[in-house]
């Protein structure tokens, strides 16, 4: 049985009554900005001055981005805006805003725009400064595989309080196959209550997870010959729910391949779990929780350490439970897919799958390439020289003639 230790935090991180400060440093929605109010003080000559006696005429913001944000707007050909007092006497205050700024002759706007053009250029080498020139790429003959993966929702399980279990299964060495270290290959979500959703339970998870890995070609395989992948990395689930008193029951198992085309991919898991012999095993999974369960989440496809050549499983008794919702985006990164036309064809598994398999045919290739390309420039520079020392000899033979026409006369 798949088992992975949880962190329990010693502080609640959910925070009942957040406060103002709380609000203002956590969910800021927009970029920093300073304000700038024009106020104007509509008090009565008599009497001393109030709060309630300034009114805001415009209000002006600058961001981060140096954005200026006016309201209300310049008047221009519009009416005047107003302002009416909370005083007995309801006093009316007509006003306008113009642009009284200096107009900028031709001068002024070139400096202007050579200004901003630099300011841009200037943060596209930042910019570029960051990402850097050089694209990464894996080792000639080795293929990188990058899986983004979203567990969406589970529906219409048994028992409330779900969560989920994941493992990334990758094969063996031997087979050819790579993790990358410190990756985690298996976590479990967060626990979900479920909520009725057009005559479903639904449980909406939404928890992320991402593996990269890494394929090499075996030597034995070189050997051989043998051009396809037997083997490819897969992904298995058990869904499990806890409720308030502690009862823990497993809801169910599933597992895919992951998928070998690069691109978005939604799955719909059928899930089952396993029933006991007899109804003491139900009753025992409805009152103390508890029921018949996998030691071995890679049983739910092919097991790890079967090596047989037929797998039999008569006998084991499953029931149908609910279904999971996947999201998975795959990336597959190699230099060998600069060198087939047919791997860039949507749609041509088999010859992507090809196309991972034989590296050895494509590292030929790529010698052969770049013997030819400089063979070509070899022979580019001699055709060169040989047209230059033809130039000369020529030049040599006219000025040679020249002298003996010149000697005889």
């Amino acid at each position: 049985m798949f088992c992975s230790e949880g962190i329990t935090p010693k502080v609640n991180i959910v925070d009942q009554k957040p406060s103002t400060e709380s609000r203002r440093r956590n969910h800021v929605i927009v970029t920093p900005e300073q304000t700038f109010y024009i106020m104007a003080d509509l008090s009565e000559k008599d009497k001393e001055p109030t709060e309630d006696d300034e009114y805001v005429l415009c209000t002006i913001k600058v961001d981060a981005n140096g954005v200026i944000t006016m309201k209300p707007n310049f008047n221009q050909a519009q009416k005047p805006y107003k302002i009416e007092t909370d005083r007995l006497g309801k006093e009316v205050y007509l006003y306008t805003l113009q642009n009284c700024s200096n107009t900028m002759n031709h001068g002024e706007k070139n400096r202007e725009e050579k200004m901003y053009k630099e300011l841009y250029s200037r943060h596209s080498q930042y910019l570029s400064s960051l990402v850097g020139t050089e694209f990464e790429l894996p080792p000639l003959g080795v293929t990188r595989l990058v899986m983004y993966g979203e567990i969406v929702s589970a529906r219409n399980f048994d028992y409330d309080g779900l969560f989920v279990r994941y493992i990334v299964h990758v094969p063996s060495r031997e087979q050819g196959w790579n993790s990358v270290s410190g990756g985690s290959l298996a976590g479990v979500t967060q626990t979900c209550i479920t909520k009725v959703e057009n005559r479903d339970n639904v449980a909406y998870f939404s928890f992320p997870f991402e593996a990269e890995m890494f394929y090499k070609k075996p030597v034995a395989d070189e050997e051989d010959g043998d051009r396809i992948i037997n083997s490819w990395p897969k992904l298995f689930f058990e869904v499990c729910s806890l409720d308030s008193w502690s009862r823990f029951r497993p809801e169910g198992y599933c597992a895919i391949t992951i998928p070998n085309t690069p691109g978005e991919h939604v799955m719909e898991l059928n899930c089952w779990r396993p029933v006991g012999p007899s109804i003491v095993s139900n009753l025992r999974r409805f009152f103390i929780g508890g029921a018949p369960e996998l030691d071995d989440l890679t049983y739910t496809h092919i097991p790890s350490n079967f090596q047989g050549s037929r797998l039999s499983r008569f006998g084991f008794k499953t029931e149908t439970s609910g279904s999971l919702k996947v999201k998975v985006n795959v990336l597959l990164q190699s230099q060998e897919f600069c060198f087939s036309k047919t791997a860039k064809r949507a749609g041509k598994k088999d010859a992507l799958m090809t196309q991972l398999g034989s590296t050895v045919d494509y590292t030929q290739i790529r010698a052969v390439i770049d013997a030819f390309s400089k063979a070509h420039e070899r022979m580019k520079t001699a055709r060169e020289n040989a047209l230059m020392n033809l130039k000369e000899l020529s030049l040599d033979e006219t000025t040679t003639l020249a002298a003996e026409e010149m000697h005889q006369q």
